[in-house]
């Protein structure tokens, strides 16, 4: 709220909308901070708030429309500038239009207008709402390229995918569940053709994670708890300073094919541990135990490995490092998981082989 204020600010152009913002919020708070934490407007914020113009239109005024739609003002005349031919009404769809228009809430109907999938998922009682976002022309800011608006029957299946996942987790994993359903909000499915399981997120779009839409019930389990992890690191990195910035190091990252900083470091150590809880968990399920336990054994081994990279950086600050000895606690429990033998030296063999293909690579700057 605050980094929207100072835009409205010092920008006339974006007072209006931020006043329309501001209407709803009062008339319904809960629904205007729905609007609120919609992950593109924060993207979008952040971004004007650091290099001012960015090149594309203004996205505050799609959340005015919005607000106005949520509010029930509609009649509420809105100037939006699409964005390839598309007004993006955050939560709630697109509105096909070209050039410079005044759009109303009355006008979120008929053949130009398609609404946003969201999906309720409820298990024992614990409940996911999953917004699936394949519209909104700003969802394009991970980096990877995104997916077209899902066919009917791939919705269909991703949604069964999610569903199953979503049982999963709030059977054998409850309290990373709660988590799930506190912290994600938006899934955008990437397009065919990236890397096969390939997930991802954005340091400023909380509850939003980019992946794979063809990614199996399991996996699409951990990723969804792996990704919250980056999410929650990010937003406590915008709040308290774990490491030194000009730490010039890389270091060993069992996980990855290339070595990191320390920040790096930091958030693969604790997406993994949550990661490497959920399989430890998956092993109780019947058909799941061998996989569940061959994989926690593998992220195990890593973390073990990244605790004794973590212990020789010089650059954590306080928080920091009461960040890594925590995560050393968590990680200290896992040991004392049960894996047959067999199982363990595998694991351990595999992040052995992978550190002696990366050692020379592992330097300063």
């Amino acid at each position: 709220m605050l980094v929207l204020k100072s835009l409205a600010d010092t920008d006339d152009a974006l007072a209006a909308s931020a006043h329309l913002l501001a209407h709803a919020h009062r008339l319904d708070p809960a629904a205007a901070d729905v609007l609120l934490d919609h992950p593109w407007l924060a993207v979008w914020a952040v971004d004007r708030v650091r290099r001012g113009a960015t090149g594309r239109p203004d996205y505050l005024p799609f959340a005015a429309l919005a607000a106005a739609a949520l509010s029930g003002r509609s009649d509420a005349a809105v100037p939006v500038t699409p964005r390839a031919g598309l007004v993006p009404v955050p939560g709630l769809g697109v509105l096909r239009r070209r050039g410079t228009t005044t759009v109303t809430p009355a006008d979120l109907t008929g053949r130009q207008w398609t609404p946003t999938r969201w999906w309720r998922f409820t298990d024992q009682s614990v409940t996911l709402d999953l917004r699936v976002d394949d519209l909104d022309p700003y969802r394009d800011c991970f980096g990877l390229p995104v997916a077209a608006r899902l066919s009917t029957p791939q919705a269909a299946e991703l949604e069964r995918s999610v569903g199953h996942a979503w049982h999963l987790l709030v059977g054998y994993a409850p309290t990373h569940a709660a988590e799930v359903a506190a912290g994600i909000s938006t899934f955008v499915p990437l397009a065919d053709g990236t890397e096969r399981g390939h997930s991802v997120t954005h340091a400023d779009a909380f509850g939003a994670l980019a992946a794979d839409a063809n990614l199996d019930p399991v996996d699409l389990a951990v990723t969804m708890v792996h990704e919250l992890q980056h999410s929650k690191l990010n937003a406590v990195l915008g709040l308290v300073q774990l490491h030194e910035p000009a730490d010039p190091m890389r270091y060993f990252a069992p996980w990855r094919p290339d070595p990191r900083p320390i920040g790096g470091l930091l958030h693969g150590t604790y997406a993994f541990t949550a990661v490497a809880e959920v399989w430890a968990a998956l092993r109780a399920h019947p058909e799941l135990a061998v996989q569940a336990t061959a994989r926690f054994a593998v992220v195990r081994a890593q973390l073990e490995r990244a605790l004794v990279e973590l212990a020789r950086a010089g650059s954590l600050t306080s928080a920091g490092q009461l960040w890594a000895d925590r995560l050393a606690g968590r990680i200290g429990r896992l040991a004392a998981v049960p894996v047959p033998a067999s199982v363990d030296a595998a694991a351990r063999r595999e992040v052995a082989e992978a550190e002696r293909a990366h050692r020379p690579t592992i330097t300063t700057g």
